[in-house]
């Protein structure tokens, strides 16, 4: 029996093509996916629910590669500060697949995992109970934007329309993976130093 010309479906193949779409600046839609699977879009539904489901899969091919393992930190700080580190590290490089990932529910293990572990090292901390959630949601928000600024160009702010401190500031900067790898180091400081901040407050 001579051998089918497309390869057997899965959600893993599926998962990696639509990565492969996204990443290329294309919109995520069934058709175009199947077309470049070989595919008819009906094939697509043996093995996800529609767009959503698609989306599921490209997050259970990434997942794995990045937060799988469980990282050792000694202390809470250490601990949410490698997790994010991990976070930031697939969404930044995979900026156009992240605009898809968040419009869907995650019940991922792994991804739940990470979410379990913050709320952990968080708690331990001693951050109030009823600022722990918001303040995940916070570390979120940060990890995203952080990952999309990966999608800015070179110079953001014009040298030549800036003023003279704004413009000077400008001159010693620096820009693309550095400018953005500073841009989360700093950032994540800001967020760890306001987590110790709140729990001092809340212990006083």
């Amino acid at each position: 029996m001579a051998r089918p010309k497309t390869a057997r479906l899965s959600r893993e193949i599926i998962g990696r093509a639509a990565i492969e779409l996204a990443e290329s600046g294309r919109e995520l839609q069934l058709v175009p996916l199947a077309r470049e699977l070989g595919v008819s879009v009906s094939s697509l539904y043996h093995h996800v629910d529609g767009r959503d489901g698609v989306i599921r899969a490209m997050r259970e091919v990434l997942v794995p590669q990045y937060l799988a393992d469980v990282p050792q930190g000694s202390g809470w700080e250490e601990r949410i500060r490698l997790e994010v580190e991990r976070t930031w590290r697939m969404y930044a490089g995979h900026p156009r697949v992240l605009q898809y990932m968040v419009t869907s529910v995650i019940d991922e293990p792994d991804v739940m995992r990470f979410y379990n572990a913050l709320a952990d090292a968080l708690a331990e901390a001693g951050l109030p109970a009823g600022e722990l959630l918001t303040t995940i949601e916070v570390i979120d928000a940060f990890t995203f934007g952080a990952a999309l600024d990966t999608l800015s160009p070179d110079t953001i702010l014009d040298p030549a329309s800036a003023g003279d401190v704004l413009g000077g500031l400008l001159a010693d900067h620096p820009v693309g993976a550095e400018r953005n790898r500073r841009l989360f180091d700093r950032g994540l400081d800001l967020l760890l130093a306001g987590i110790a901040a709140r729990v001092a407050k809340a212990t006083t």
